[in-house]
C-alpha cells in the first residue's frame, strides 16, 4: 500500500476502469489522485458510488472504452 500511494502522490493520471467505488482501500485512491493535481479519468459500465470525483469519465464495456480511450491518449487528443 505504500508504495501504491507514493505512486498516486507522483502521477499527472489516474485511470479507474471497472470498479463499483465501494470497496476499500481502492475506492479511495481517486481522492489521494485529486489531492496530488492527477487528472483522473473513470472507464466504467455504469456509474459508480465514486462518478462525481472523476473530472473525465466514460460509460460502456472495458472492452470498447478502454481501447477507444487509450487511443486519444496515444494520439494526443
Amino acid at each position: 500500500m505504500d508504495l501504491i500511494e507514493r505512486h498516486i502522490a507522483e502521477c499527472d493520471l489516474f485511470a479507474s476502469i471497472g470498479t463499483s467505488g465501494q470497496v476499500f482501500p481502492a475506492a479511495g485512491f481517486v481522492l489521494k489522485a485529486n489531492a496530488a493535481g492527477a487528472h483522473t479519468v473513470e472507464l466504467n459500465l455504469e456509474s459508480s458510488e465514486l462518478s462525481g470525483m472523476f473530472e473525465e469519465r466514460h460509460e460502456g464495456p472495458a472492452t470498447t472504452v478502454v481501447p477507444a480511450w487509450v487511443e486519444t491518449l496515444l494520439d494526443g487528443n
